[in-house]
C-alpha cells in the first residue's frame, strides 16, 4: 500500500482532501500539530508528477504555498481502518456516532449509532455526513408507508439513521462491492439486519430498488459531478412529493447541483453549509412528468 501525504491549514483540508481523491482509494485526515494531516492510500505506485501538478493548482485555488508532499511505501496495513482509531464520539441532531474503538456513549437521549467504516467511507466525521444527519433530524416523521433509499451508502450510517429515527425498513446500496459489504456489518452490528436490506447497484440500476420504489425518501452523500447526472432518474424513482437529501457538494458546486435538478421539477426546500460542503433538502414535484 502506498502513501500519499501532506500537510495543509484547516481552511484547504477539505480541497485538499478532494485534491487527492482521484490518486487514492481512501482519503483520510487528521489534526497535525495546528494543521491537518492528509493521506490517501492507493494499491498502486502513484504518478507523483500528475499529484504535484494538482497540488499546484489547489494551492492556488485556496491561496496557501504548494504544501510539501511525501509518497512512501507502507507496510501491509489497513491503513483506512486505521485512520479511524482514536476518533471521539459525535453528538450530530438525533444522533450519537461512535465506533467499536470508544467506550459505549452515556447520552441516552440520543439516537445511538455504531459505525466502523473499515475499507467504506462514513463514520459521521465528515461534512457531508453530519449534514445528512442533521437533515434528517430536522424531518418531521414523514407519513406512513416510508420507503427510504440509502444511494451510495457507504458504511450505512444514513439508512442505519433513518430505521432507528422512525422504525422504517430501508433500502441501502452502493456500487462498491467493498462499501456493501462493509455496511452490512454495521447494519447487523447495530441489529438492523431485518429492517436494512443492503445491495450493490449501480445508482438505479437495481431491480430490486426498482421493485421497491418509487421512494418518498432518499438520501445520496455522493459527489457533485454523479448527483448532475442522478438528477434525471432521481425524479423517476422518487414519489410525487419525495423528500430528498443531497450531499457530497461543495459549497461551489451547489448552483450546478440545484440546476440540474430544477430542471427535473424538484424544488429547494431547505439549504445549509457545514466546513465548506453543501447538504440540499428538496421535494420532488407532485405530479410526475412523461420522461
Amino acid at each position: 500500500m502506498w502513501q500519499i501525504a501532506l500537510v495543509v491549514p484547516k481552511k484547504a483540508v477539505d480541497v485538499f482532501e478532494k485534491c487527492l481523491e482521484p490518486f487514492a482509494e481512501a482519503v483520510s485526515i487528521k489534526r497535525y500539530l495546528d494543521d491537518w494531516l492528509v493521506r490517501g492510500y492507493s494499491s498502486t505506485k502513484p504518478e507523483q508528477t500528475l499529484i504535484e501538478s494538482s497540488i499546484l493548482e489547489t494551492a492556488s485555488s485556496a491561496s496557501i504555498a504548494p504544501p510539501a508532499l511525501t509518497i512512501q511505501l507502507m507496510p501491509d496495513i489497513n491503513w483506512v481502518a486505521e485512520s479511524v482509531k482514536g476518533l471521539d464520539p459525535i453528538s450530530v441532531g438525533k444522533f450519537l456516532v461512535y465506533g467499536s474503538y470508544n467506550d459505549k456513549p452515556r447520552k441516552l437521549h440520543l439516537i445511538r449509532i455504531q459505525v466502523d467504516a473499515g475499507e467504506a467511507f462514513g463514520t459521521g466525521h465528515h461534512a457531508t455526513t453530519k449534514g445528512c444527519l442533521l437533515a434528517l433530524s430536522s424531518l418531521k416523521r414523514p407519513a406512513n408507508n416510508i420507503r427510504m433509499l440509502d444511494l451510495g451508502c457507504g458504511a450505512g450510517i444514513l439508512a442505519i439513521a433513518g430505521a432507528k429515527l422512525w422504525k422504517i425498513k430501508p433500502v441501502a446500496s452502493d456500487i462498491d462491492f467493498t462499501a456493501v459489504k462493509v455496511a452490512t456489518k454495521n447494519i447487523r452490528t447495530n441489529k438492523l439486519h431485518k429492517s436494512i436490506r443492503c445491495l450493490a447497484s449501480n445508482g438505479f440500476d437495481s431491480v430490486y430498488i426498482k421493485k421497491r420504489g418509487p421512494f418518498n425518501l432518499i438520501v445520496a452523500n455522493i459527489l457533485s459531478g454523479p448527483l448532475q447526472q442522478l438528477a434525471k432518474p432521481m425524479r423517476a424513482n422518487s414519489a410525487p412529493g419525495a423528500t430528498i437529501i443531497l450531499s457530497g457538494i461543495l459549497d461551489k458546486q451547489s448552483p450546478s447541483v440545484m440546476s440540474s435538478y430544477r430542471l427535473q421539477g424538484f424544488y429547494l426546500r431547505s439549504r445549509f453549509s457545514l466546513d465548506g460542503w453543501t447538504t440540499l433538502i428538496l421535494t420532488s414535484p407532485t405530479k410526475l412528468r412523461k420522461s
